[in-house]
């Protein structure tokens, strides 16, 4: 296929464009919207802060083994069946996470099928989407996946403000019914995904996966991934329960004032990139968001002015913003013959550190008052307030090693054509 025929089709990938965009509404979704429920599921069904760890991390795991079994899947047979099968099995568990507790006074493990059902849908949107978008014909491929990613920082925040106005207006019993209405979204974009016209995967050659693994820029881009991604889902996971627990604020208050900025924010990094893509070096626009993340994680975690607790986690969001898509772009850019497997591949080492990282910051929480360093460092905090606090204040590891990796990477491509910023 020609360039030609390819930009004379481009005006009619709107509805795909769009469908892209509800998925990742969907998948922000499928992600963000149960640690609003922490406080809740504590209290109605006795789960510890570990169990609701490991439902998040189940999360990211099921979809990292999912990106590792459909890898090249799109590659072979093309994008819309694999669409409509994530957008189906998205819905799908909604609606069985929400039945769960109709049917048993233990739902736990009614719980865990449900998150292993949404997560093969989520996992097949991550692999997916990406490279689709990547393919549409479009003037600058950064700003164009800045953009694209940015969708799922504005549906984190509407997550999070309709979830936590309807809890407020409705009260907890709700919840169920908030589940429900939010497997409404990949009903929509299954609809869409139906008739939206697709680009021919098949006429890209490819490089060979083996090739690309083996290259110590790739292992660069998927440690970045890995603890941006850490970076970015440890204060989503664990900001609403620490606002509300360790700071005090009001449920309500915590999520908007805190998480919901921190989704705003993420979204302005994205926008702003997607906006100015051609003037920001991306690289250094992603350096500078882990180095301000290395600030805000313990402005967040350490400080006792809840005003201050709320900005260095709204800031935490801008500093994230960049790390996930921006890495996609670098390895395109480096590879870009990868195909569908390469963003993949990389998908699995963000799902990693997102089911990694703030799994590791919950098992702490839970531990904190054992380790006599921190029980006395947090002597007068309840042990709560002290695992949380230790928890997102041990978090500054990530965004530190993903600067380490940053700067090596940055310096491996200048030495290739230096001044360009473009690999030869």
């Amino acid at each position: 296929m020609t360039d030609t025929v390819k930009h004379s089709r481009a005006p009619h990938y709107g509805i795909t464009k769009t469908a892209c965009y509800l998925s990742y509404v969907a998948q922000a979704a499928l992600i963000n919207l149960w640690p609003l429920f922490f406080v809740l599921f504590r209290e109605a069904f006795g789960l510890s802060y570990v169990e609701l760890a490991t439902l998040v991390g189940l999360n990211f795991i099921v979809q990292l083994g999912t990106d590792l079994v459909f890898s090249k899947a799109a590659d072979k047979h093309g994008f819309r069946p694999f669409l409509l099968l994530s957008s189906g099995l998205v819905a799908l568990g909604f609606l069985m996470y929400a039945a769960v507790p109709l049917l048993t006074d233990h739902p736990y493990p009614g719980f865990i099928a449900a998150t292993v059902v949404f997560s093969l849908g989520g996992g097949l949107t991550e692999i997916l989407t990406s490279p689709l978008i990547d393919l549409i014909p479009n003037d600058s491929k950064s700003g164009n996946m800045a953009f694209f990613h940015s969708m799922y920082a504005w549906g984190q925040a509407g997550v999070i403000l309709l979830t936590s106005l309807a809890l407020k207006l409705f009260g907890n019993a709700s919840w169920q019914l908030i589940v429900a209405f939010w497997a409404l979204v990949p009903v929509i974009e299954f609809l869409m995904f139906l008739r939206a016209p697709m680009p021919d995967i098949q006429a890209h050659p490819k490089q060979s996966s083996r090739e690309i693994a083996k290259g110590f820029d790739f292992a660069l881009c998927f440690f970045i991934i890995f603890f941006g991604a850490g970076v970015e889902c440890t204060m989503v996971q664990w900001s609403s329960a620490f606002m509300e627990q360790a700071v005090g604020l009001p449920k309500l208050l915590g999520d908007y004032a805190g998480i919901m900025m921190f989704a705003l924010m993420l979204g302005l990094s994205r926008l702003l990139h997607g906006l100015f893509s051609k003037k920001f070096d991306l690289v250094k626009y992603m350096l500078v968001g882990a180095a301000g993340a290395i600030l805000f994680y313990p402005l967040t975690a350490f400080s006792n002015v809840p005003a201050l607790n709320l900005i260095g986690c709204a800031l935490t969001g801008f500093g994230a913003g960049m790390l996930w898509p921006g890495t996609l772009v670098l390895a395109s850019e480096r590879y870009p013959r990868g195909g569908a497997w390469l963003f993949a591949i990389l998908a699995v080492g963000g799902d990693c550190g997102a089911a990694f990282c703030p799994w590791l910051s919950g098992l702490l929480a839970d531990n904190a008052a054992k380790i006599p360093f921190l029980a006395n460092l947090g002597a007068g905090l309840s042990p709560e307030q002290l695992g949380l606090r230790s928890a997102l204040g041990f978090s500054t590891v990530y965004p530190l090693i993903t600067v380490v990796l940053l700067i090596v990477f940055m310096r491996r491509r200048d030495q290739y054509r230096p001044g360009e910023g473009l690999y030869a």
